[in-house]
């Protein structure tokens, strides 16, 4: 039982580090407009506006940092017991900024088809995988 709990461990690891690397690039490489890889982009630049630029900028700069921690991920999975607290620490990140989202104070928009699967994925599958983590380790 044992083997398979980290066998499938690594196979969802393996699932969200490439997900999350492909947002990264969607967002890095497309900034607030995006690419279109995850549906039709907002029509939001502006051009003329400084303001907008440097958000875009900052946008992209988090996305890279986002495909950082999705790389590691990747990575990690090589050797779960020594990479145990990057992933730990990554995972926590994720819930982190998925609890941020109710700092907004928008809970119909955080409770939307646009964001509600994002929001169980960072809080509630991050716990899962910290919880997971624990117990494939725990005999291993």
């Amino acid at each position: 039982m044992q083997r398979t709990s980290v066998v499938g461990l690594k196979i969802v690891l393996v699932l969200v580090g490439l997900m999350c690397l492909y947002i990264s690039l969607d967002f890095g490489l497309g900034g607030f407009e995006t690419l279109g890889w995850q549906g039709a982009p907002p029509q939001i630049a502006d051009s003329n506006n400084l303001r907008y630029a440097v958000h875009d900028s900052h946008f992209r700069f988090l996305a890279g940092v986002f495909g950082t921690l999705s790389v590691s991920i990747l990575l990690a999975v090589r050797d779960l017991a020594k990479y145990r607290l990057l992933l730990q620490t990554i995972f926590t990140a994720f819930i982190v900024g998925g609890l941020l989202r109710f700092s907004a104070n928008n809970l119909d928009l955080l409770f939307s088809d646009e964001l509600l699967l994002a929001l169980i994925a960072e809080i509630g599958l991050m716990l899962g995988l910290h919880w997971w983590l624990h117990q494939a380790l725990k005999t291993h």
